[in-house]
């Protein structure tokens, strides 16, 4: 799926959101998160965001067949803060995550976007995405707010 990065000034490059491969995993240098083993733990998928480089990747991992959780999602150190080269990443890989959620989840949890915070952006979480805190750090982005996320990150109407 090709999505819009957008760059600190404002222009816009192409990028792909694919399936990330174990040999393209191995290939990554300082990022905070070990995603070759995350890629080797639980029933997932890891996805990037790729323009000639990973630009971020998100991890589903299935609880059950019919439904997933967002376990992790990183940003590439080029894009971490204030100086980062692109400054909508993490929204694309949640809005993908949320359109995810839609294909993948069945019955009861179609559409419903579930993942554990981290205690100090639960509040970030709230505000930028809508999402609502369920139970102690466990969150979930409703259909829809999904739908909203989807519609302006990935220009995508369902």
């Amino acid at each position: 799926m090709e999505v819009d990065l957008i760059n600190r000034s404002g222009d816009r490059r192409k990028g792909l959101i694919q399936e990330t491969s174990k040999e393209e995993l191995q290939l990554l240098k300082k990022w905070k998160f070990n995603w070759l083993d995350l890629y080797e733990s639980g029933e997932n998928k890891v996805f990037q965001i790729f323009t000639n480089k990973i630009e971020g990747l998100i991890k589903i991992e299935f609880v059950i067949p019919d439904f997933f959780e967002m376990k992790n999602i990183e940003v590439s150190p080029t894009n971490y803060g204030a100086d980062g080269m692109f400054v909508n990443v993490a929204k694309i890989l949640i809005s993908y995550g949320c359109l995810l959620s839609f294909e993948l989840n069945k019955g009861p949890y179609k559409g419903y976007l579930s993942f554990v915070s981290k205690g100090r952006l639960i509040d970030y979480y709230i505000k930028e995405y809508n999402a609502e805190l369920v139970f102690r750090e466990r969150m979930i982005i409703n259909p829809s707010n999904g739908l909203r996320l989807i519609k302006k990150h990935l220009n995508i109407e369902l």
